[in-house]
C-alpha cells in the first residue's frame, strides 16, 4: 500500500501542477521543459505550442489508480505476493515482457523483472494510464471525475475492460475479492 500511495501522490502532484498551468499565459523555460516531460511520460503528443496543449488527454492519463484497485489486483495477480513472478521478478501484476517492457526480460521467461515492488507498481500504474488497450478505463476515469465523483475501486474494478481475456468474468473476481478484503485492505 504504501508504495501505491507514494505513486498516486506523484501523480496528483503532476495533476494539481497542469491544473493550475492550464489557463495560465506565460510559462518559463523549466515550465516548458516539465509540461513536455510529462507529455512524453504519458505518451501524448504535442507540437510545443503552449496555446495549443492536449489538455483532456493529458489529463485523462494524468490520473491516480484507487489504491484498493492497485492492490487488488496486486494480490489476484500474484496470489498474495507467494507467486514465482512475484518473488523472483518482483513482478507482482503478470505484466509481460514485450518490446517496449520497462522491466528487463526476467528470470521467469517473458515476463517483467522490476528491482523492486515500487518499481513494479509504478509500471503497473503507467501501463494502465498509457495503454492503448485501456482507453475506455481512462474514459471513465474521466466522466466520474467530471461528474465530481470520488475514484474507488468498487466503482472503477468493473471499467476496467480488456485487461484479461476472461472479461468481465475477471472484474467480477476482483470485485468480490476486493469486497471480501475491504476490511484488510482499509487498515492501511
Amino acid at each position: 500500500m504504501p508504495y501505491i500511495n507514494r505513486q498516486n501522490d506523484v501523480i496528483l502532484a503532476d495533476r494539481e501542477w497542469l491544473q493550475q498551468k492550464r489557463y495560465a499565459g506565460h510559462w518559463t523555460a523549466a515550465e516548458r521543459a516539465r509540461l513536455k516531460g510529462l507529455l512524453r511520460q504519458y505518451n501524448v503528443s504535442w507540437r510545443g505550442d503552449t496555446r495549443h496543449v492536449p489538455w483532456n488527454t493529458l489529463l485523462e492519463r494524468v490520473d491516480i489508480i484507487p489504491t484498493n484497485m492497485v492492490a487488488t489486483m496486486a494480490a489476484a495477480e500474484s496470489g498474495w505476493g507467494t507467486s514465482k513472478l512475484a518473488r523472483v521478478n518482483n513482478n507482482l501484476f503478470g505484466m509481460k515482457c514485450g518490446r517496449s517492457c520497462s522491466g528487463s526480460n526476467g528470470k521467469v521467461k517473458g515476463y517483467s523483472q522490476f528491482s523492486s515492488v515500487g518499481e513494479s507498481v509504478q509500471a503497473y500504474v503507467h501501463n494502465l494510464n498509457t495503454h492503448p488497450a485501456y482507453a475506455s478505463f481512462r474514459e471513465s476515469r474521466s466522466q466520474l471525475r467530471r461528474a465530481d465523483q470520488e475514484l474507488t475501486a468498487a466503482n472503477m474494478i468493473h471499467k476496467l475492460e480488456g485487461y484479461s481475456t476472461k472479461g468481465s468474468h475477471y472484474n467480477n473476481y476482483l470485485f468480490a475479492m476486493f469486497q471480501s478484503n475491504k476490511q484488510l485492505l482499509n487498515t492501511y
